[in-house]
């Protein structure tokens, strides 16, 4: 290990470090799940360590992961026995251009927080936003990056309109639709597999004062998801996301006592406006097939886009979230078993879970894979339980997982992953051929970590 500490640090400009207590420092993730530990951690402070530390490391045949804000849910970002990047202070907003387009430029570690802070003053907004903002700006691009807009606008990695990447054998490259398009195309959602992003650049919106949310109460899973099509298809909305609320109505005594549980569905929709006259409430509702509008708030459109989720990261905790992409027919039977079947492993009392939907003609990448039809809807489980509970609970998340593949379904890669073979053959089917060709191609020697390299 200390050779590699002696090799690397005359030669980048950032810090390498391999102290017990830099390295376990970044072994675990947010998932909490996997414990890895790397031989260094080098903090790069621009393109060309990163260019030489792949260098270094396809020369002494060692691996090399990504980390910057370490919000990964199984691991993605951890790396074992090899090099560790740590892109957490390759931080800087470079630009927000308005004359030539609407865009920032930032590096890889830059988090959303950054971003908005920069562009909201400016009255300008990215077209999807997460719903935690101190992630960073490479790791979404990396992943694909959904929000309660993606159905308007795609994932964060569709509006990207610039990369520059370091690939597995070193180069610095640019990329674009209009350039290297091939390598642009695969780098964003593609986990690290073909190259490192180091600097993105973005579009930017301009955003109005304000925003409306109304929040509707569903008393039937099938009419609301029959509405968030009608929602989504018709643009009535800006933003959408339903939530399940259980409700208790007893305890049942035959079999042993167990509670008698219901669920309603809570959809909370927000349009942007600029003039409140213009708002027609009437109209906007109109034909849907609610129980009961429960609330409504108009917020100024800075307040309301900074995402407010608290996350729980108490020692000692775990969080092996899981979101499913489904078809708007297998997605409600999807919903109904997944509920029914949490009930048995979580205290789904205190387990966030929540529906959105994309349109499938919005989203372009290849490697950010969903079902055919183009209304699809995502449901995810957030579950935080204590790590000793973790084998557990993983059992019953990967029963349900299960289902949701068998009813055609597709992981969103984010979360804690336990496929076999053949699940990873279900999520890309005929595609891994040029997945691999494409390894090859910019990763020869397969330098660069990701999930797929377990494939």
């Amino acid at each position: 290990m200390q050779n590699i500490v002696f090799d690397l640090k005359p030669t980048v400009a950032g810090e390498v470090l391999s102290l017990d207590a830099d390295l376990e420092a970044v072994s675990r993730d947010f998932g909490g799940i996997v414990h890895r530990l790397p031989r260094v951690r080098v903090r790069p402070l621009d393109s060309a360590d990163i260019a030489q530390v792949v260098r270094y490391a396809r020369e002494q045949q060692l691996t090399i992961t990504c980390r910057a804000q370490g919000h990964s849910l199984g691991g993605q970002c951890l790396n074992q026995d090899g090099i560790l990047l740590d892109m957490s202070q390759y931080n800087t907003l470079q630009k927000i251009e308005q004359k030539n387009g609407l865009f920032f430029t930032a590096a890889a570690g830059t988090t959303w927080r950054q971003v908005l802070n920069a562009a909201l003053p400016q009255q300008l907004c990215p077209p999807v936003v997460t719903n935690y903002a101190d992630v960073s700006v490479g790791g979404t691009h990396s992943t694909g990056g959904m929000g309660a807009s993606s159905f308007r606008f795609g994932s964060q990695a569709d509006n990207c309109t610039g990369l520059e990447v370091v690939t597995g054998e070193g180069e610095i490259v640019r990329c674009s639709h209009a350039e290297n398009r091939e390598l642009f195309e695969h780098v964003l959602g593609g986990f690290g597999h073909f190259g490192i992003i180091s600097q993105v650049q973005h579009r930017l919106r301009k955003c109005p004062p304000q925003t409306r949310t109304y929040t509707l109460l569903y008393d039937d899973l099938d009419a609301l998801v029959a509405d968030m099509k009608t929602l989504t298809s018709e643009e009535r909305v800006d933003y959408l996301v339903a939530v399940p609320a259980v409700n208790i109505q007893g305890l049942a005594r035959s079999g042993g006592l167990r509670p008698l549980v219901g669920w309603f569905y809570s959809l909370q929709i927000t349009v942007e406006y600029e003039n409140l006259d213009a708002l027609d409430d009437g109209q906007l509702l109109a034909g849907l097939h609610f129980y009961r509008r429960v609330w409504t708030e108009d917020l100024p459109f800075e307040e309301f886009i900074l995402p407010a989720i608290p996350f729980d990261t108490s020692p000692g905790t775990a969080n092996p979230w899981m979101d499913m992409f489904l078809s708007a027919n297998p997605a409600t039977q999807y919903i109904k078993l997944a509920l029914e079947q949490i009930t048995t492993f979580l205290d789904f009392t205190r387990t966030p879970m929540g529906a959105f939907c994309l349109q499938k003609s919005r989203i372009s990448l290849p490697l950010i894979r969903l079902p055919e039809e183009e209304f699809v809807v995502g449901f995810g489980v957030y579950p935080t339980i204590p790590a000793a509970h973790l084998d557990f609970v993983l059992k019953g998340l990967n029963q349900i997982s299960n289902a949701g593949l068998e009813l055609g379904g597709r992981r969103y890669l984010i979360g804690q992953l336990q496929f076999d073979s053949a699940q990873w053959h279900h999520h890309f089917g005929e595609y891994w051929q040029t997945i691999k060709a494409l390894k090859q191609k910019y990763d020869p020697f397969s330098v660069l970590q990701s999930p797929f390299s377990t494939f």
